[in-house]
């Protein structure tokens, strides 16, 4: 075989070794961009359902409070701020039901709604009508001036509370096993794009390399060197893909913007602690915080001065607890912490260490320098023992919403007169 012939056969062999891993490239980057969009949208519409849920149980909560106070004339501050509280939350559970039933998250992103969702929400179960009959019931007691007209229409809201939870459990558990059926698609296609990898790249070695190693011994050092290069590019790729599957597997469980554990994993981690406290009576407690007056600072100096605000916090409690307690972004301006192993009078002694030290923060932005305190409501198991951490949730819920009627900047101890009987 002539010079030129050989160079024309090299550089064609060549030009399609090159052409294959290009097109190799492009698959696993195709493959890894659609693997960080289906786990945002898992995690994403995840947490809306778990947000949902939530939300059905503060509605019911903040109803009674509305209730309680509908006939204190004399008490128009704390009724007013509750009726704020209650529209709030419904609005809120309004839009979450809209968007987990036609699958529009937000911002024109949109996912497709399962047929096991659809029938959820549309077919027999008639979810979506269900929680829209609900918020129904809501707006007629915003409505409604005396307590004797809103009796009647308290209980139609207690009991719809109860009778939409389960069919909420499970929109929140049938999120959580399709998003756990995304991430298992999409591992299956990073394997495959990586098997599809070795054979494309075992094809170049035996019908290019070695013929041309063959044909031309003078060029055979350039050969080994070429196929060493090739094989180093395999490791490189799979400890891409691992690389990946580790990405993956933090961001469903974590909240993009501050890092922090996302309300995913909050309830398996927290029944493991009821569970262990049953069984070896290891006390634990659940604390939940909210920025007082964040509002504000969106309205103020915008939002990337809230996300701000939001990620110096994170930063503090994270600082702030020791290692085996837990520190979860809840949603919005709310965080939760759980302590483990940890007595009464010692969370609470935290929980105040705590509020103080980001009541002296400094938090500047932009040259702009702005107050930040919060409220806290606390749940220990040796105040109140509860049968179910959706009780354990609650009281603390209800606990931080008394931190807030009283003024706000302040941490308060869950107690049994905050058990709100459905």
């Amino acid at each position: 075989m002539h010079a030129e012939e050989l160079k024309y056969n090299f550089i064609k062999r060549y030009g399609i070794a090159i052409s294959l891993i290009a097109l190799l490239s492009t698959v696993a980057f195709y493959i890894l961009h659609l693997a960080l969009r289906m786990s945002d949208s898992s995690a994403l519409v995840v947490n809306i359902s778990g947000k949902q849920r939530m939300l059905s149980q503060r509605i019911a909560s903040q109803a009674q409070q509305y209730y309680g106070h509908l006939s204190n004339t004399g008490d128009k501050e704390n009724i007013q701020e509750i009726r704020v509280a209650l529209y709030r939350s419904m609005k809120e559970m309004g839009d979450a039901n809209d968007r987990l039933s036609s699958g529009r998250l937000r911002h024109g992103e949109t996912i497709a709604v399962s047929n096991e969702v659809w029938e959820l929400y549309f077919g027999e179960r008639k979810l979506k009508n269900r929680v829209d009959n609900y918020l129904v019931l809501v707006d007629l007691l915003l409505h409604t001036k005396t307590k004797h007209s809103a009796k009647g229409i308290l209980n139609e809201i207690i009991s719809s509370s109860n009778a939409i939870l389960p069919e909420l459990n499970a929109a929140v558990t049938l999120y959580q096993h399709e998003g756990e059926e995304n991430l298992t698609l999409v591992s299956n296609m990073e394997l495959g794009a990586w098997l599809l990898t070795l054979f494309v790249l075992m094809l170049e070695v035996i019908f290019i390399f070695q013929p041309m190693a063959n044909q031309i011994r003078e060029l055979f050092q350039k050969v080994v060197w070429n196929r060493q290069n090739l094989l180093q590019e395999i490791e490189i790729r799979t400890l891409s893909l691992q690389q990946a599957n580790e990405k993956l597997a933090h961001l469903a469980s974590h909240d993009p913007l501050t890092g922090l554990k996302n309300r995913l994993n909050l309830e398996a981690e927290l029944e493991e602690l009821s569970k262990n406290y049953r069984i070896h009576h290891l006390p634990y407690a659940l604390v939940m915080l909210d920025i007082d007056w964040f509002k504000r600072i969106n309205d103020t100096y915008g939002h990337d001065a809230g996300d701000f605000v939001l990620c110096e916090l994170a930063m503090i409690f994270a600082q702030s607890v020791r290692p085996q307690d837990s520190v979860y972004r809840a949603g919005g301006e709310e965080f939760v912490i759980i302590f483990n192993r940890i007595t009464q009078e010692q969370v609470m002694k935290k929980c105040e260490k705590i509020r103080q030290k980001i009541q002296d923060h400094p938090f500047s932005y932009n040259g702009n320098t702005f107050d930040i305190t919060i409220s806290s409501g606390v749940y220990h198991t040796d105040v109140v023992e509860v049968e179910n951490i959706q009780v354990a949730l609650k009281l603390a819920d209800n606990a931080l919403y008394e931190a807030k009627r009283s003024g706000r900047n302040r941490v308060v101890m869950a107690h049994e007169e905050l058990v709100v009987v459905a």
